[in-house]
């Protein structure tokens, strides 16, 4: 798959939502629209101080509020609107949505770790398989680089969100996608082309020093 339909590079750098309350409670967020905790909005600050600097040209996020909230402090500092793309959402859980994720729930905790065995195909029920998640996101991201081709953007997703788009920046193959490893306290930078540039990039501290052309 080619992830950059012209020429141009693009600069996307991608984060994941700051700490939600449903986070804080070990409950399965989904779809489930929950606004950040106060560590959340902590977080949403810590990024547009860190990240003031940049000339970004289009701040993006899902249409879920503990996206939109991280994005907000940095788009307040930049003049930038906040585009909202749902299908940018996070994976939809199902009937676990709002749940407890741990021993609490023992029933919902015997689905979660029957997806685990399969996280690419496996339908919690009333929810979606990651490879529907997947191709939402591919269309999504290729609207974005259109629009924003040559640009400097920054994008504000969710852990399976972002692991799509990770995978298709980086030229993964699909299978891998669901288990890509990307950390809460990071920002992934990526300067797209046949052969993209990833800078890991820890939030509230220095660059880390990791660089991978692949």
């Amino acid at each position: 798959m080619t992830s950059q339909p012209t020429s141009r590079p693009t600069t996307i750098y991608l984060i994941r939502h700051g700490e939600s309350q449903l986070n804080l409670e070990k409950r399965v967020s989904g779809q489930f629209d929950t606004p950040l905790s106060l560590t959340g909005i902590r977080h949403s600050h810590l990024l547009a101080d860190q990240f003031c600097e940049i000339r970004f040209t289009g701040i993006y996020t899902s249409a879920l509020k503990r996206t939109i909230e991280t994005a907000r402090p940095i788009a307040a500092i930049h003049g930038l609107p906040i585009q909202r793309q749902a299908a940018l959402n996070e994976l939809h859980f199902g009937v676990l949505e709002g749940r407890f994720r741990d021993a609490r729930d023992p029933e919902a905790r015997a689905l979660w770790d029957a997806r685990k065995h399969d996280k690419r195909t496996y339908r919690i029920p009333g929810g979606e398989r990651f490879i529907d998640l997947a191709e939402r996101v591919k269309q999504v991201l290729k609207d974005i680089l259109v629009h924003e081709a040559g640009g400097t953007i920054l994008i504000v997703g969710h852990r399976n969100t972002n692991r799509a788009l990770f995978g298709m920046l980086m030229h993964q193959p699909e299978e891998q996608w669901p288990h890509v490893t990307l950390k809460s306290q990071c920002v992934y930078r990526i300067i797209t082309g046949s052969h993209p540039e990833l800078t890991t990039i820890a939030l509230g501290g220095k660059q880390t020093g990791v660089l991978s052309r692949v």
